[in-house]
């Protein structure tokens, strides 16, 4: 007995060192200020009022709740990219601790251990955790969701006290309403999992009649506080049904397969060593949780919770994949959301492996690709070219000059920086963005020709263009004179390009 518990006590101490080693691997490269367009909306849309973000983001196509929580942040902290981005990363390292608050309590210290080590490791979280976006918030709602959603199966199963059911029901619908407001492929979740409980409820209503009444009552609370948002989900699939840039290809589904060994997708798909890499380890991963199946499935182990988890995390992707045959909406960035399914999943299967020697070859493979994932990732983020149009605008921009750009990718960048000076974003291409893009305003505005803007305009004008200065070639100089010639910079941090240019009007 002595001997079992000091075994225990080993076994916690090495599960708290992966989470305090996990956390330190997942802060590395956390500590910069660079940031690209899908960022510095959110940076820019956090200084506004929770009722502002509500009507901004409801033109755009997200839902609200992770810029609300942005937006307290800002309140606390200011503008601080910086603190933005370790926000991110404290949703990864709190979903790291649930391998050891609620995975182990739950599953067995092996599925716990194992699971916060593919948290901080696996290597699409080294770089996912660090966007100052919704995807961390995301996957972590969604986890707990998913873990309540099971307790609550146990407790059906095992005839527990209303009490009990109810408790756990409370925590289930909280996180359920909050998957629905953080991201749609969250909301998609949320539905599929609420659907399978009331299912099971139905169908095991004979002494359950409590909790099935509770849970609908839950159902319609929900449905309730989601109505608000239902005319804004409306408009925003309007929109993303008449044009968006999500495309279903071919590489779609290499993406989709090889996103959890990724380091992060490429701008444009690219069949490379690295995507290679990616998609060998995932299909290896996959094979081998198939092996654990069946070999555990002749062993006669309880396999559901691990499979549920897998089945879960297939049948978002197929009901994403449905919708966009008619909406494009499969993309791959966004299975982060679901990734905590993936990873209880891989988890459950690999602590069922008797052979210790090769569940630590998968942990040191999975280690080594986490590792270089997260050196790429310093190597890019820490480069001296990616604050160098930042700080060359800082020295010479004066609180008077207006700046005006056509590309929204830089153009979005420079407008998180320097919200005080006067921007316009000139919208040659006619785009529906005026009011998603109220993000960056006040300091922003949108306009259709340069006139608007020139014609009673005097002092100095940047233009904020990109490598092939289209800009700059058409816009009228008449009456202008050049202060400081093109000047470009090209950033290691998503491969950013600016050229800067300085004029006056006299």
């Amino acid at each position: 007995m002595k001997q079992l518990k000091k075994i225990d006590k080993k076994n916690k101490y090495i599960h708290i060192g992966i989470i305090i080693l996990g956390i330190i691997f997942i802060c590395l490269a956390a500590f910069h200020e660079d940031i690209w367009f899908d960022e510095s909306y959110s940076v820019a849309i956090a200084k506004h009022s929770f009722s502002e973000i509500w009507n901004i983001t409801g033109n755009d196509v997200h839902p609200p709740l992770y810029y609300w929580m942005l937006h307290i942040v800002w309140m606390i902290f200011g503008n601080q990219i910086i603190v933005f981005r370790l926000f991110s990363v404290l949703a990864i390292a709190i979903l790291g601790i649930l391998g050891y608050t609620h995975i182990r309590k739950d599953f067995g210290e092996k599925v716990g251990m194992l699971f916060s080590f593919l948290v901080y490791f696996l290597p699409v979280m080294c770089t996912y955790s660090q966007e100052i976006r919704m995807y961390s918030w995301s996957c972590l709602i969604i986890t707990i969701l998913a873990i309540y959603g099971y307790r609550l199966y146990k407790n059906i199963k095992e005839k527990k006290e209303i009490k009990v059911q109810n408790r756990n029901l409370i925590i289930f619908g909280i996180f359920s309403i909050a998957s629905c407001y953080i991201h749609y492929y969250a909301l998609d979740t949320a539905g599929i999992i609420n659907f399978m409980i009331l299912v099971y409820l139905i169908k095991n209503r004979k002494g359950n009649t409590k909790l099935l009444r509770n849970f609908i009552i839950l159902a319609v609370i929900q449905i309730l506080l989601y109505i608000p948002w239902l005319l804004y989900l409306k408009g925003q699939v309007d929109h993303v049904e008449s044009g968006f840039w999500i495309e279903l290809e071919y590489s779609t589904w290499i993406e989709v397969l090889s996103f959890q060994f990724r380091r992060q997708l490429d701008t444009e798909f690219v069949f490379d060593t690295h995507t290679i890499i990616a998609l060998i380890a995932s299909i290896l991963m996959f094979i081998y949780v198939g092996y654990r199946i069946y070999i555990s499935k002749k062993e006669k182990e309880i396999l559901f919770p691990g499979i549920l988890s897998i089945v879960t995390y297939i049948l978002v992707i197929l009901s994403v994949y449905i919708i966009s045959l008619q909406i494009p909406i499969l993309y791959a960035r966004y299975l982060i959301v679901i990734t905590g399914l993936y990873i209880f999943g891989l988890a459950f299967f690999m602590a069922k492996e008797k052979r210790k020697w090769l569940t630590a070859l998968v942990c040191t493979v999975i280690l080594i690709l986490g590792i270089m994932s997260n050196v790429t990732d310093m190597r890019i983020n820490y480069d001296n070219s990616n604050m160098k149009q930042i700080d060359y605008l800082r020295e010479n921009v004066k609180p008077d000059d207006i700046l005006i750009y056509s590309n929204i990718g830089n153009g979005g960048v420079i407008a998180a920086f320097f919200p005080d000076n006067k921007q316009y974003f000139y919208n040659g291409e006619f785009w529906d963005v005026e009011e998603a893009y109220k993000a960056y305003g006040p300091g922003m505005e949108i306009i259709y020709n340069y006139e608007d803007v020139l014609n009673d305009y005097h002092g100095r004008i940047w233009l904020i263009d990109s490598e092939n200065c289209e800009l700059y070639h058409s816009f009228p100089k008449e009456g202008m004179q050049t202060i400081m010639e093109p000047t470009q910079f090209r950033t290691k941090y998503q491969n950013y390009i600016y050229t800067l240019v300085l004029l006056e009007k006299d």
